[in-house]
């Protein structure tokens, strides 16, 4: 009980932030699909960083929430994933993630053959 005040004192202020975030993006996210909740919130999460000088009482909740309800979100999202979707997702943007990793493997080594030279 006394570990539990103690976390909720740390905490509550961050979390309750990071909720009053996620709730009207996930709203408006439904609103506009194609954009989505998670992408507004981020959106809102830069904006609000920007005015929002002193956040030293809610810093420690929302590292917190961006942790563990981050992390806790994204298994359970994965859970909910169709294999099928998956591989489809997957054979589409093979070609795309091919040319990347190419593209960074070519200018990893074009760095590395650029400071042997000096």
């Amino acid at each position: 009980l006394i570990l539990a005040r103690a976390f909720i004192k740390k905490n509550l202020i961050g979390i309750l932030v990071c909720f009053f975030i996620a709730i009207p993006s996930w709203l408006i996210g439904k609103i506009f699909p194609v954009i989505g909740g998670p992408v507004i919130a981020i959106l809102a999460g830069m904006l609000i960083t920007c005015f929002w000088t002193n956040k030293k009482n809610a810093e420690a909740g929302i590292k917190w929430t961006s942790k563990i309800i981050l992390q806790t979100a994204v298994v359970l999202l994965g859970f909910g994933m169709n294999l099928g979707v998956i591989l489809q997702t997957g054979r589409q943007s093979l070609p795309l993630s091919s040319a990347q990793l190419a593209l960074f493997a070519y200018r990893m080594a074009a760095s590395q053959s650029a400071k042997r030279s000096f």
